[in-house]
């Protein structure tokens, strides 16, 4: 009976030990991430850069800026009557926190467009909200579904805006 004893402590001391991580593993994730949006951000599609700043192993801020393309919306009924559509250059980028655990964090934050071309509408804000995977290690793949909508409203004077979007890039 002792025996018995003895090996189912050392067992479940082992297997105590073992689960315990005697250093922060959340200094290795990868701090860049570089990806491509697709709708949102009040561009049809943009290529961004973001930096992470950790804060604690379960939450980090992150910080990004990106380079886009819109283009006037319009709804024509003859082609005659409508002139062609105004093309934008788009400057999304945004502050968020990012809540979560192993690869998988929701998102919350604050973003907003500058918008280069003719249009009433020179910059949007908009409040964020989504969910991102972001990889342990450097070199693989990040993906994040994100929705957003502008303080003024999903109607704009000259562009369309998606309340939502995807991104997909590789973290550095």
């Amino acid at each position: 009976m002792k025996k018995i004893i003895i090996v189912t402590t050392i067992i479940f001391s082992s297997t105590i030990i073992k689960a315990q991580k005697s250093e922060d593993d959340s200094a290795l994730r990868p701090s860049n991430n570089v990806y491509v949006n697709v709708l949102g951000d009040a561009s049809w599609i943009s290529v961004n850069y973001e930096r992470r700043f950790f804060v604690r192993p379960t939450y980090f801020l992150t910080g990004k800026i990106g380079y886009g393309y819109n283009e006037e919306f319009q709804i024509c009924i003859w082609d005659n009557i409508c002139s062609s559509n105004h093309q934008y250059i788009t400057v999304p980028h945004h502050i968020s926190v990012n809540v979560g655990n192993g690869r998988s964090f929701l998102e919350v934050g604050i973003g907003g467009t500058i918008i280069i071309g003719h249009t009433d509408q020179p910059y949007l804000l908009y409040p964020i909200f989504g969910y991102r995977l972001h990889p342990l290690k450097k070199n693989k793949i990040n993906f994040r579904f994100f929705g957003e909508v502008p303080f003024t409203g999903l109607i704009t004077e000259d562009i369309i805006f998606f309340p939502f979007g995807l991104s997909l890039g590789v973290s550095l």
